[in-house]
């Protein structure tokens, strides 16, 4: 899929997005799963896991993203051969 030059992100705006995207995918993920093993399915599922699960989740994700990711990916180029 090609999409024309006028559409495409920086690299900096691309990182803030794939940032943004992972950390949404994986708290949204993470937490209704293991809600789900927790407390099974029940008629309020989907407000206990929105309101008390993902949106604290989200608090944590988003900041671990932007933060310790780079530290590991820096840490990892160190020792990787060119």
């Amino acid at each position: 899929m090609k999409i024309s030059n006028r559409r495409k992100l920086s690299k900096i705006q691309s990182i803030i997005v794939f940032t943004l995207l992972v950390s949404i995918a994986m708290s949204g993920t993470m937490t209704f799963g293991l809600l789900l093993t927790r407390t099974g399915w029940t008629p309020d599922f989907f407000h206990v896991w929105f309101f008390k699960y993902f949106l604290v989740e989200l608090w944590l994700s988003i900041p671990t993203g932007f933060i310790v990711v780079p530290l590991i990916k820096k840490a990892i180029d160190s020792v990787t051969a060119e």
